[in-house]
């Protein structure tokens, strides 16, 4: 059950009230000071209470895939997490390099006019 503090205005006097969230609509309307007890005087202190808020963000409220993408693998086990990133990582094929190029094109080498060109450019 929550804690309300609340303050009267009259004699400066601070005190707190319990009341559940289904009795506070009608409950604050009653509240009056414990010393004084002026009804009309009596506010709520919002500093004084102590309000946590519990709020987790649900999937549809990502703003980016990388935050969806975090809250996704915060679900899964770290083997199903390592699985995972070895599918997704670039596999080397050892015949990529030497496949046969289109007519008319040709492979750079270091030591050719193309790369020293370049390089002489960027000084």
């Amino acid at each position: 059950m929550p804690e309300y503090s609340f303050l009267c205005e009259r004699c400066d006097c601070m005190f707190s009230k319990k009341f559940s969230f289904a009795e506070y609509e009608t409950e604050i309307k009653k509240v009056k000071c414990i010393q004084c007890h002026s009804k009309s005087k009596v506010f709520r202190n919002y500093d004084k209470d102590n309000v946590v808020v519990n709020y987790v963000k649900g999937l549809h409220e990502c703003a980016t895939l990388g935050e969806y993408a975090d809250k996704q693998t915060k679900k899964m086990s770290s083997d199903h997490i390592d699985e995972k990133m070895a599918d997704f990582k670039t596999k080397k094929n050892p015949d990529s390099g030497m496949r046969e190029l289109p007519q008319g094109m040709s492979r750079a080498k270091e030591d050719g006019n193309l790369i020293n060109k370049k390089k002489k450019k960027g000084k």
